[in-house]
């Protein structure tokens, strides 16, 4: 007979937040890279109703609580997960679970204007948290042939708050190019954010 072994406690190593407005794309980030079936708390959302782009992508649920996925690193190490709310109105969960993350994705859309607005509302909540330890955000959804004007503009506004936060443009469809923004904001070193 096989014995399985005793486990006591997790043994997740670090936590990454994917933070953002609604619909960005944060649950099909983690799906896209999670090695395990991805827990969500997913309901029918009147917002998707009234907005263009969530119906034309068929997009009608918006998360309450919280997504949850791990992925494993090649040496084993496992990293949870985090998709958190989009809407203001779910903001306590901002609250227990930001401060808990070792580093956070903050996932923009490059097809809105004005994107820096919306860029810097983020960072703000972030700020005001002081959650952040280590920071990416990967813009999705960039016009064609946009790609360097949206980033630079992004990546000037984001200076100010974390000055080494890398910025990338990353379809949260795509595996690679999720695990690029995760990795990033691992290895981006600590810095305060600056309200």
């Amino acid at each position: 007979m096989n014995k399985l072994p005793v486990v006591l406690g997790h043994q997740v190593e670090q936590q990454v937040a994917f933070v953002g407005p609604f619909g960005v794309g944060k649950t099909t980030a983690l799906r896209a890279i999670s090695d395990v079936p991805v827990v969500n708390t997913d309901v029918d959302s009147a917002e998707a109703i009234g907005h263009r782009t969530l119906q034309q992508s068929g997009k009608t649920t918006t998360t309450v609580g919280l997504d949850y996925g791990e992925w494993r690193f090649p040496d084993g190490k496992v990293v949870a997960l985090i998709g958190v709310p989009g809407q203001d109105r779910f903001d306590a969960m901002w609250d227990a679970l930001l401060p808990r993350s070792s580093a956070i994705v903050l996932w923009i859309y490059g097809d809105r204007d004005p994107i820096r607005l919306e860029c810097r509302k983020w960072l703000q909540a972030l700020a005001q948290r002081k959650a952040v330890a280590r920071l990416a955000v990967a813009v999705t959804r960039v016009p064609d042939g946009q790609e360097q004007q949206v980033l630079d503009s992004v990546r000037e506004l984001v200076t100010r708050f974390h000055p080494l936060a890398p910025v990338l443009s990353a379809d949260p469809r795509e595996p690679a190019d999720v695990l690029q923004a995760v990795t990033m904001a691992l290895v981006t070193p600590y810095t305060a954010l600056q309200a």
